[in-house]
């Protein structure tokens, strides 16, 4: 499943790229910016600022003659439309689909037909050839769906297609090994040294990252570590330096980029009814950035290209 795609990308690969975000992800990362996109099923976002007051679409389309439940969507006393959501079924919101009038409501997520979506992502070919771009996978955590990847990273490099992919590894060595074949840039984030911390924010494994970092790195046709600084989790000398010595022992790793927080993603939070645990400022620490940047680029295992993004 797949929830977006986004055309004329500079930022997540070489040239320019489109960016294929696909559904689901293992780790829970409270800065992430696209929180639509962690759970593997249909999400609904709902916008009140754009509600109409007069407007009652989505309580019709989910009035107990259409579903299981009473009242799933409903008006309270001050007449604002509350949404029941963990009474939502998938079938529910599927129906809400193109419903909202105003797209107060909006349904992300939708099926995945492989021929339908190459034949989208070819469309930008011409500017794949001339600027050394081609199709990024993102999410979400696209390894989620290997082999869909793998599918589609098949076709494309058969048209001569660049592929890339945006990956946190969080998942079985099986769904890495299925796609690297077809992965001409791995974009792999590593976004902490420390098993607890890790876990504590992220509610992942560390291990099983880096054991993949390994293997990746003995494999990838190219890589490249990205790092999201995050205030309070990684925004220190020490982590970054202890990351950077992690990437330089990486055989196909030839950069780092440095990603500073922000909180562009916030409102999605407020869309999903979801809490926001994270710092509600960016990050604005340009002096740590730079000398995180001074101590890769003079490394003394694998001297490496350190970029700020951002």
């Amino acid at each position: 499943m797949h929830f977006n795609i986004q055309h004329f990308s500079t930022h997540d690969g070489d040239g320019i790229r489109t960016i294929l975000f696909l559904k689901g992800c293992s780790l829970a990362c409270p800065w992430c910016q696209n929180p639509e996109s962690r759970s593997e099923k249909l999400s609904l976002l709902f916008d009140e600022r754009l509600c109409l007051d007069d407007c009652d679409q989505c309580i019709k389309q989910t009035s107990p003659a259409k579903t299981d439940y009473v009242n799933v969507i409903f008006r309270d006393s001050e007449n604002r439309i509350q949404i029941q959501r963990d009474q939502l079924q998938q079938q529910t919101i599927e129906s809400l689909r193109g419903v909202c009038p105003s797209q107060a409501l909006s349904v992300v997520g939708e099926d995945s037909d492989i021929e339908q979506l190459c034949q989208q992502l070819l469309r930008d070919k011409p500017f794949y050839k001339q600027s050394n771009g081609g199709v990024t996978f993102s999410g979400g955590e696209p390894l989620m769906q290997a082999e869909l990847v793998s599918e589609i990273a098949k076709k494309l490099q058969n048209e001569g297609v660049n592929t890339a992919i945006e990956t946190c590894l969080h998942v079985p060595w099986k769904h890495v090994e299925q796609a690297l074949p077809f992965i001409d840039c791995w974009l792999a984030d590593l976004k902490h040294t420390d098993s607890e911390i890790f876990k504590a924010w992220a509610h992942g494994s560390l291990g099983r990252i880096h054991k993949n970092l390994i293997q990746l790195g003995e494999r990838a046709k190219r890589m490249i570590i990205r790092v999201p600084v995050v205030p309070g989790f990684n925004d220190s000398d020490s982590q970054l330096r202890n990351i950077i010595d992690f990437a330089a022992q990486l055989d196909s790793c030839e950069a780092v980029h440095l990603l500073p927080y922000h909180t562009l993603g916030i409102n999605k939070y407020n869309l999903l009814d979801m809490p926001y645990l994270c710092a509600d400022q960016p990050l604005n620490n340009p002096e740590l950035l730079e000398r995180a940047k001074a101590y890769g680029e003079s490394h003394p295992i694998k001297p490496m290209t350190i970029t700020i993004r951002g």
